[in-house]
C-alpha cells in the first residue's frame, strides 16, 4: 500500500514513445499485500508463518502440557541474564505458561486467571530489574523471575497488616501504690525508652510521661513493601522521679522501696505481631514513633525481622537511635496499562480511577507511595497508553498526548490526537515513536513533533478496519525486516486478522490467515517475530490456538492459503493525463522465486473493471532443463535435481490498452506460489487517433 490511496494517480509520468526507463516495484506501488521489502529494495512475497514447536506425535501431545484449544491473550520474550537465560511466556486461557526449551514444551506457572472474549486491552508485559511484570487489567499483577517463580506484584489492599500488640508499664492500682512506684507494674523491664526531665545526676531527676506508637509493614521477596498498618494502642510511661536510696531526713517511716535511679525509670516495651502475612511475604518491618508528647510523631524504622507470623520481641531502642522515616506506601492497584521509566514501573488506568497514573519507587516495581501520582488530563480522561521515549515519560488518552517529564506537572503535547491501543506503541531505531489513533497511525520524532504517517492508507484505516476492536491492536518492531508491524481487526472481524506494515516510508499489508491475539520480538540473536493465535480457515486441519513464528517455514506445518497482491498506482503520460497513450506491453523484472504461475490484470481510466488479463505468467525464468532455485529446494530430488541461485529475468506481457488517459496493473498469485518483484518497464506510445495533441502520423500500435 505504498504510494497514494485508491482512485488517485501517482506522480510518475510515463514518457511518450518507446519507454526505456525502469521503475522500482516500491516506487509504483499502490496496494501491496503479503510482500516484504528485501535488503536490496525489491518486494518479495512473505513466507510462513510456522509453528514455534514442530508437531509432536500423538502420545507426546497427549501427555504434554499444551496451550492448544485455549484462547490466547499474550506472549512475551526476554533475556533476564543477558543471553544466558531465555524466558518465553504465553498466556493461554486462565493459565500463564513458560516455554521450557529443554523439554520443548510449556509449563504452567499460575492458573485461575480471568478470561474474557473481548478484553478491554491485550495483556501487558514489561521487564524491570530481572523481573517480568504481567497484568491483564482484571487480576492482580504478577511478577515472573528468570527461574519461573511467580509472585504477586507487591501487596494488595486486602494484605495490609493489622496493628501490632504492645505491652509496657501501667500504673499500679490504689491498693498497690504503697508497694510500687510509678511504671513498676506490668511489662516494666528497665531499658532505654523514655523522655528525661530536669536534673540528671544519676540520683535526682525524672522521666516525663510519654506515649509511643507502633506500626508494621510487610516485605516481599523483591523488597516491595505493603501499606503501613494502623497505629497500635499507645505504649505509655507515667511521669516518675528518682528517689535516693536513703531518705534525706533518715526517716524511713515515710519511705517505701529500695530507692530508684534514672536507669530504673527508663523502660522497654514488648511488641507482638499477631497477624499472619501473605505467602509471598518474607520479612516484617516494625516502625515506632518517638515520644509523641515531646517529639516527632512520624513512624521510624525500628527493626526488620525475617518471617511473617509468630513474632514477639522486646523493644529497647532509644528514640535517637531509630532509623529512617517510613514511606507512606499504598496497596498496589489493579491497572490496565504500564511501562518502565528510569528504573520505575509506571502504571495507569486503575480500576477505581481510569485517569490516574502512578509510579513506583526506583528499583521496586511493587512499591507505590501515597502522593506519587498524577492525573495527566484535567478532566480525568481514561489513560489508554504509557511509553518511555527519549528519556521522557508519555501518557496517552484517546484524544490527547501528555509529557510527564515533570511528573507532577503534565504538559500537553497534542490535543485531538490520542492513542486507542496501548500495545500499538512502538519505537523505531531512528527514534520515531508510532501508535494507532482513531483516525490512523501517528509518529513522533522529537518531543511534540507529531505527524500522521498513515495518509497513504487512509482508505484502509477509514473504511476497512473494525473501529470497535481497535483497542485490541498489537504491534511489534521487526528487527529482521526493519518494519513496524501492527495487527488490527478488519471490517466484520472480532479478531486481528490484518497486519499493516510500515518500513519508514511505505505501507504494506500482510494477511497470514490467522487471528493474532498478541505479538512480540525475541530479544536474542534469533530476532524472531512471534505471535499467538489460530488459523482462520481449515486448510491445514489445524484450528487450535498456538504459538507461531512469522517469516519462517517448516515441513511440519503448511500455513493457510492466501492471496499475494501487487497493484500499481494510476499511471499517466503527463501532469494531468490529457495526452492519450497506447500501452502495448509491460516488462516485468522478476527474480526467480517459485515454479508456478501468477496473473496480470490491466485497468484503464480510473476504473477497476479489468480490461486485459493473463493468468498463466511464469514466476521463474528459463533454465537449462531445471526449474528449481534455492528458494524452493524442498522440491529437489537429491542426485537428480539441478539447483541455482535466484537471478533476475524479464517477462513481457501484452496489454493492448488503446487511447487511455490513466492506467494501472495488478499482479496476483495464490500461496504457495511466490513472487519476487524487482522493477518494471513499459512499451507505450502517444495515441494520435482522436487526439488534438497528436503530432505524429497515425499508425498501428498493436
Amino acid at each position: 500500500m505504498a504510494g497514494p490511496t485508491n482512485q488517485q494517480t501517482v506522480r510518475l509520468i510515463i514518457p511518450p514513445g518507446e519507454a526505456q526507463s525502469q521503475y522500482t516495484a516500491t516506487g509504483l506501488a499502490q496496494k501491496v499485500q503479503n510482500f516484504e521489502q528485501s535488503p536490496e529494495g525489491t518486494l518479495k512475497s512473505v513466507v510462513g508463518p510456522c509453528l514455534y514447536e514442530p508437531e509432536r506425535v500423538a502420545q507426546e501431545l497427549t501427555a504434554a502440557v499444551t496451550t492448544d484449544n485455549k484462547e490466547h491473550y499474550g506472549v512475551f520474550h526476554c533475556n533476564p541474564n543477558g543471553d544466558t537465560v531465555d524466558l518465553l511466556l504465553v498466556r493461554a486461557g486462565d493459565t500463564l505458561y513458560r516455554h521450557e526449551g529443554s523439554i520443548r514444551d510449556f509449563t504452567a506457572l499460575v492458573d485461575g486467571l480471568s478470561t474474557d472474549d473481548s478484553p478491554r486491552f491485550p495483556d501487558q508485559f514489561v521487564f524491570l530489574n530481572n523481573l517480568v511484570i504481567w497484568t491483564n487489567g482484571i487480576d492482580r499483577a504478577r511478577t515472573v523471575s528468570f527461574e519461573g517463580q511467580v509472585t504477586p506484584l507487591g501487596f494488595s489492599s486486602s494484605e495490609v497488616p493489622a496493628a501490632p500488640e504492645v505491652y509496657g508499664p501501667r500504673n499500679a492500682s490504689r491498693t498497690q501504690q504503697q508497694s510500687y512506684y510509678p511504671n513498676s507494674h506490668g511489662y516494666s523491664w528497665p531499658g532505654r525508652i523514655g523522655t528525661l526531665g530536669d536534673v540528671l545526676d544519676g540520683q535526682t531527676g525524672s522521666v516525663l510521661g510519654g506515649s509511643w506508637y507502633y506500626r508494621i509493614q510487610y516485605e516481599d521477596l523483591h523488597g516491595n513493601l505493603s501499606a503501613l498498618s494502623l497505629p497500635s494502642i499507645p505504649a505509655s510511661i507515667s511521669t516518675a522521679s528518682c528517689q535516693p536510696p536513703v531518705p534525706e531526713d533518715n526517716d524511713f517511716s515515710t519511705w517505701n522501696g529500695d530507692g530508684t535511679e534514672i536507669d530504673d525509670l527508663l523502660k522497654q516495651f514488648l511488641v507482638e505481631i499477631t497477624g499472619e502475612g501473605p505467602t509471598h511475604c518474607i520479612a516484617t518491618r516494625v516502625y515506632r514513633t518517638s515520644d509523641v508528647r515531646h517529639g516527632d510523631p512520624e513512624p521510624r524504622l525500628l527493626v526488620r525481622i525475617p518471617g511473617r507470623s509468630g513474632i514477639m520481641f522486646p523493644d529497647n531502642q532509644g528514640d535517637p537511635d531509630l532509623g529512617p522515616t517510613a514511606d507512606r506506601t499504598v496497596p498496589v492497584p489493579t491497572f490496565k496499562v504500564m511501562c518502565t521509566h528510569q528504573g520505575r514501573l509506571v502504571a495507569g488506568n486503575m480500576t477505581e480511577s481510569p485517569g490516574l497514573v502512578r509510579r513506583s519507587e526506583i528499583g521496586f516495581p511493587g512499591t507505590f507511595t501515597e502522593f506519587d501520582f498524577v492525573y495527566p488530563d484535567s478532566g480525568g480522561a481514561e489513560i489508554t497508553g504509557l511509553a518511555s521515549h527519549s528519556g521522557v515519560l508519555l501518557a496517552f488518552t484517546e484524544n490527547s498526548v501528555y509529557s510527564l517529564e515533570q511528573f507532577g506537572q503534565p504538559r500537553p503535547l497534542a490535543q485531538g490526537i490520542g492513542c486507542v491501543a496501548p500495545s500499538s506503541i512502538k519505537a523505531l531505531p531512528n527514534g520515531t515513536l508510532i501508535w494507532l489513533a482513531r483516525d490512523g497511525f501517528y509518529g513522533m520524532m522529537g518531543l511534540g513533533n507529531i505527524i500522521r504517517i498513515s495518509a497513504p492508507i487512509d482508505r484502509t484505516t477509514k473504511y476497512f478496519l473494525n473501529r470497535s476492536r481497535m483497542k485490541s491492536a498489537v504491534a511489534v518492531f521487526d528487527k529482521d525486516s526493519g518494519e513496524y508491524r501492527c495487527a488490527v481487526a478488519s471490517s466484520g472481524s472480532k479478531h486481528n486478522d490484518l497486519i499493516l506494515t510500515f518500513d519508514g516510508v511505505s505501507w504494506r499489508r500482510l494477511k497470514t490467515g490467522h487471528h493474532i491475539a498478541a505479538m512480540c520480538q525475541t530479544m536474542d540473536w534469533r530476532k524472531y517475530t512471534l505471535f499467538v493465535g489460530k488459523e482462520i480457515g481449515a486448510t491445514s486441519g489445524r484450528q487450535q490456538n498456538a504459538l507461531f513464528v512469522m517469516g519462517r517455514e517448516t515441513t511440519a506445518y503448511s500455513p493457510p492459503t492466501r492471496d499475494i497482491i501487487y497493484r500499481s498506482g494510476w499511471l499517466r503520460s503527463d501532469e494531468v493525463g490529457l495526452t492519450p497513450i497506447n500501452v502495448r506491453s509491460i516488462y516485468l523484472g522478476l527474480v526467480d522465486a517459485w515454479n508456478g504461475d501468477f496473473s496480470v490484470t490491466f485497468y484503464r481510466n480510473g476504473s477497476y473493471k479489468d480490461v486485459v488479463s493473463m493468468a498463466d505468467v511464469k514466476a521463474i525464468g528459463v533454465d537449462d532443463d531445471s526449474a528449481i532455485v534455492t528458494d524452493i529446494a524442498g522440491d529437489a530430488v537429491i542426485g537428480t535435481a539441478k539447483t541455482h541461485n535466484p537471478r533476475l529475468f524479464w517477462r513481457q506481457v501484452p496489454a493492448d490498452l488503446r487511447n487511455v488517459s490513466t492506467w494501472a496493473f495488478e499482479l496476483r498469485a495464490t500461496s504457495p506460489v511466490r513472487l519476487h518483484l524487482a522493477s518494471f518497464a513499459f512499451d507505450i506510445s502517444v495515441a494520435t487517433s482522436g487526439s488534438v495533441k497528436g503530432r505524429i502520423p497515425q499508425r498501428d500500435d498493436v
